[in-house]
């Protein structure tokens, strides 16, 4: 993993000189953490002191490679503008700054790279922006996700002084708070979770969210929807276990986010910006992911995990559909971009894919993440059906709303005359499904990062489990 990073580094004067050089580094960097993947890195093993990784940190940091080449690909038109070198700057460093905060072991320094993955984006939303109001979305995202930040630190401070130990140790193992007081486990939990609640997000604090999405290019959109948000859920499947005894809290955030999904799937309804819509569905989605982690059962943390990939790749391949309107459109308008079916007949079988693939229809990974949260869910309280059973309807719906207003419909007369596709873009749609829906054959390797990690040890179901598969 040291050698991939070193590579990711000597890729930075790469960026000033090709275009092409950058990008085929990058794929070179994906086979190497597929390599690592499949030749043993199943356990958790520590490089050094700062740095270690187990299975779920190796797939993220796949997914993050891979969507930014995907990114890469898709902002091709960037290329013929005289800042392409800082633009590719940038995403390398996005990109890296990512993979090294997936494989933190020590807390300090983890929330110090999870901080710095917003100044690369930050610039991105800024500077390549399509409207002047990215000023504001750019500053909803940075002061959204460090206000909400700053209790993480106290609470991460705190907690090193008051055990005495590494901080490396509270990561990864489940140590008790019984000995905390009420008080200072409340103020714990909120202070854990708040950080990486806003960055998942969850409903009541995702305003920043859909105004990035709408502001970002193609670009921003897609490592917003496809690592970023990943993030969050990240840091709650590594945090949440040390609060597991804590079940008042786990109560108010499991009615949020399902309430807040079927509020966020009623909201998607009367969205008329397309980029909006597709961002206010990774909203509703994040909430199923934060539920199933809440259930502290194996089939839903690890179906928070597929949820996490599948709708990385997903949301990521719609946003560049939606893009791809509106390089053709020059609109983001449901109701004046419909009608692409006779427009843009050839991407109409990737929205058919994709828009399926976001209501959970076979044969995508996002079925089996789906099915894993709603089975544990349903053990964990039967009387939550209701919430669920609407979260999967709206789900449908807005998807199928989707579609419907950018296929069919009434055609302007400006944008009868046919627009063609580019190989480029048939590519990078076919780069998104194929994972998508090839990797659901491999997915006991996601079923199994639990049992894979020997130093996980954490209380399941009142049982206690050693998380090996012997």
């Amino acid at each position: 993993m040291l050698i991939m990073m070193s590579i990711f580094v000597s890729m930075t004067p790469l960026t000033f000189i090709s275009w092409s050089l950058t990008h085929m580094w990058l794929y070179f960097c994906f086979l190497i953490s597929l390599m690592l993947i499949y030749t043993g890195w199943n356990q958790w093993d520590m490089f050094n002191f700062f740095l270690g990784g187990d299975l779920m940190s190796f797939i993220l940091i796949s997914l993050t490679i891979w969507i930014s080449i995907l990114m890469i690909s898709a902002s091709s038109k960037i290329k013929f503008k005289t800042n392409w070198s800082f633009f590719l700057l940038m995403n390398l460093l996005l990109c890296l700054i990512l993979s090294v905060t997936f494989l933190m072991s020590d807390l300090i320094t983890f929330y110090i790279s999870f901080e710095t993955a917003l100044i690369p984006i930050f610039l991105i939303v800024m500077g390549w922006g399509y409207q002047p109001e990215r000023l504001q979305a750019g500053l909803y995202l940075l002061f959204y996700t460090l206000f909400a930040s700053l209790p993480l630190l106290i609470c991460i401070l705190y907690m090193n002084f008051s055990l005495k130990m590494s901080s490396t140790v509270l990561l990864f193992y489940n140590l008790s708070i019984n000995f905390y007081s009420t008080f200072e486990t409340i103020v714990l939990f909120v202070g854990f979770t708040l950080a990486f609640l806003v960055k998942l997000p969850l409903f009541s604090v995702h305003l920043w969210l859909p105004k990035a999405h709408v502001e970002a290019p193609v670009a921003g959109s897609m490592i917003l929807a496809g690592v970023l948000l990943k993030l969050g859920g990240y840091g709650l499947l590594r945090s949440l276990v040390l609060f597991k005894s804590f079940h008042f809290g786990a109560y108010i955030l499991m009615s949020t986010c399902l309430f807040g999904g079927v509020m966020v799937g009623l909201i998607c309804l009367r969205q008329t910006d397309t980029k909006a819509l597709i961002a206010y569905s990774s909203i509703a989605h994040m909430g199923l992911v934060l539920g199933g982690m809440l259930t502290f059962f194996i089939w839903g943390m690890s179906g928070a995990l597929i949820l996490m990939i599948a709708h990385g790749l997903c949301s990521s391949a719609l946003f560049c559909l939606a893009n791809i309107n509106y390089e053709r459109n020059h609109t983001r308008s449901l109701f004046l971009s419909g009608g692409s079916l006779w427009t843009l007949p050839s991407f109409s079988l990737w929205w058919f894919l994709f828009v399926a693939g976001n209501m959970a229809a076979p044969p995508s990974m996002n079925l089996v993440g789906e099915i894993s949260i709603i089975n544990s869910l349903v053990s964990w309280a039967f009387c939550l059906w209701v919430l669920i059973f609407s979260c999967s309807f709206l789900a449908a719906a807005y998807s199928i709303y989707l579609y419907v207003g950018t296929q069919h419909g009434h055609i302007m007369t400006a944008f009868k005359m046919l627009s063609c596709s580019f190989n480029r873009e048939l590519l990078i749609l076919f780069l998104h499904w194929m994972p998508l829906n090839f990797f659901i054959f491999r997915v006991d390797y996601l079923f199994c990062w639990m049992y894979l990690s020997s130093l996980t040890k954490i209380s399941i179901c009142g049982f206690e489990d050693t998380m090996c598969l012997s």
